[in-house]
């Protein structure tokens, strides 16, 4: 067993209801969920797609109206409306509590984790083969390379579309899998999947699930059956259907809306974004699908020379397919960002696990060690710039470490937090402790050394990292002049509008936007603290993050003329 190591060291008395086996699973069960729940509160909107989906749920709340998506006080369609929708429902249920609005939405992320990793495994279990020794336990492999992946480690819960997507790409991997065996449910679950990627996401997105359901009979016999046309037909219906409705509702509402919806779903694929997308990946895929790649490598070798059944296996030939056609996805879409990666995570962990078991000895031992080396004097480090920051304050040789322009920062302690980070860190000591070691466990150590350091960052640091990532300081040293204000900008994102709304509750307009609507408040960003003399304005404040040397943010006011 995956824990048999640490788990074995216990004895539970007899008579349980519950057989040692099922106890293990629960671990295993409770591993993941510990996963799902580290860093989903406990820190303001920061400038990411997290602030952008946040303020849409507020104001999907605020204006009572869960159907058209408003930015700032505008209709926007460029993604789903699902996420929104979800984080708006969590922000309501907890509105009377006293859990802050940011939080309660990023609780939607949550539940989409849930839904991707409990998906991932029952596409995995699939293939189980019950007369292979330890087959039936495969499922849990392909969750803890997504756990362990890590371009998951800062991304996984922010409140993204993306996030809806990777869950559609899960369940959608789970009706191809089951059409084999129940091709009514299968087609079903495939049509239920890419509804929640597509309205999560965007339509664009239809075309990577139709070309893996297309191309699949091509591969493999086991989808080359009237039984699977059949599926497939009632997929497209129910696709169809369901796809349909959401933009028939914009139309019945307005013709108007619906003309900008359209609008925004043409996105086109520009070839000049093509080589930009291919050199992104080629120099950023060794770390964000890391530890994914090296996996797949291995099993590609092994499969290329034909053992285990080669390549054109049902399940080796389900997951490259979809693999490969979210990578192609990904290179074509223009304006992709790091956080798009999360479509092609949930198949690059299901091919990776296809071949862990036929590991050698030397490789899985080197990925254990270097798991091992690597997230343990990552967390020691942690650790001490921790106490020494509580102790001393941040020294400037940590401040130039992290990149921060103001040194002696000082911790406030928390008991809950640090009791947190202790207990995970005395966890992960005691599972990894242990001498022996196979291809699984290395897997298991790598996945729990991610969660430990995560698991630090959200407890002990994360006040630090809030206070250096978030516009909240910023926002509320304009907020006494922009409060309910027209504001005009200049050189500031969509992300960082967002977080102004969110706190000024100013109508924060985008640079395109200063020559159609002329308002008496002007916020500029620079990278200067010396405020730039304007012509009919009057210089009112200068506010900056804490830490942060790079952006200041000028607010002027037109002079009446």
């Amino acid at each position: 067993m995956l824990l048999s190591p640490f788990l074995s060291r216990i004895r539970f008395p007899s008579g349980l209801p519950f057989s040692t086996s099922e106890i293990k699973q629960l671990g295993l069960a409770l591993f993941c969920l510990v996963w799902i729940a580290i860093g989903l509160t406990g820190h303001a909107p920061w400038k990411t797609d997290d602030a952008r989906t946040i303020v849409t749920a507020v104001e999907m709340v605020e204006r009572h109206d869960y159907l058209v998506p408003y930015f700032v006080g505008t209709p926007r369609f460029d993604f789903g409306v699902l996420v929104p929708q979800l984080s708006a429902a969590f922000i309501h249920l907890f509105s009377k509590t006293s859990l802050a609005a940011h939080d309660a939405a990023r609780l939607a992320a949550g539940i989409f984790l849930f839904v991707t990793l409990l998906f991932t495994a029952l596409a995995a279990r699939q293939w189980d083969d019950a007369t292979r020794e330890g087959a039936r336990q495969r499922y849990w492999l392909p969750m803890f390379v997504l756990i362990g992946t890590v371009g998951l480690f800062d991304r996984a819960h922010q409140l993204s579309p993306l996030i809806g997507a990777m869950a559609g790409m899960a369940i959608a991997l789970y009706g191809l899998a089951l059409i084999r065996k129940k091709p009514g449910t299968g087609g079903a679950v495939f049509a239920f999947a890419v509804v929640v990627a597509t309205l999560s996401y965007r339509y664009s997105i239809l075309w990577l699930f139709f070309c893996v359901a297309l191309f699949l009979p091509m591969l493999h016999t086991d989808w080359r059956t009237r039984v699977y046309a059949w599926a497939m037909a009632l997929a497209f219906v129910l696709i169809v259907l369901l796809c349909a409705a959401y933009p028939l509702c914009i139309y019945l509402r307005s013709p108007a809306l619906f003309s900008l919806w359209a609008e925004s779903q043409a996105v086109g694929f520009d070839a000049s974004s093509i080589g930009a997308n291919t050199t992104w990946l080629l120099r950023n895929i060794w770390w964000v699908a890391c530890p994914s790649w090296m996996l797949i490598g291995w099993a590609f070798w092994i499969r290329a020379r034909g053992f285990n059944g080669g390549c054109r296996t049902p399940s080796f030939s389900l997951f490259a397919l979809s693999s490969a056609a979210a990578l192609l996805y990904f290179i074509v879409t223009p304006d992709m960002h790091t956080i798009d990666a999360l479509i092609f995570l949930v198949p690059f962990a299901l091919l990776a696990s296809e071949e862990i078991d036929s590991l050698p000895r030397g490789g899985s031992a080197g990925l254990d060690w270097f798991g091992i080396l690597t997230f343990g004097l990552a967390a020691c480090a942690l650790w001490y710039f921790w106490w020494d920051a509580y102790i001393n304050g941040l020294g400037s040789y940590a401040a130039k470490l992290f990149r921060d322009a103001q040194a002696g920062y000082h911790p406030t302690f928390r008991l809950r937090a640090a009791s947190v980070s202790l207990l995970l860190t005395v966890l992960w000591v005691m599972l990894v402790r242990p001498a022996r070691q196979s291809s699984r466990r290395a897997l298991l150590n790598w996945a729990a050394g991610m969660m430990l350091i995560s698991g630090m960052v959200s407890t002990i640091w994360m006040p630090y990292l809030d206070s250096r990532r978030s516009y909240e300081v910023v926002a509320k040293a304009i907020r006494p002049y922009t409060l309910n204000q027209c504001v005009n900008t200049l050189g500031i994102n969509e992300a960082t509008r967002a977080i102004f709304y969110y706190y000024t509750r100013a109508d924060i307009l985008p640079t395109r936007l200063i020559e159609d609507r002329i308002c008496s408040l002007f916020l500029a960003q620079s990278n200067s603290p010396t405020a730039t003399p304007m012509k009919g304005y009057t210089y009112l404040t200068t506010a900056r993050r804490y830490g942060d040397d790079d952006e200041y943010y000028v607010l002027y006011r037109k002079n009446d003329e």
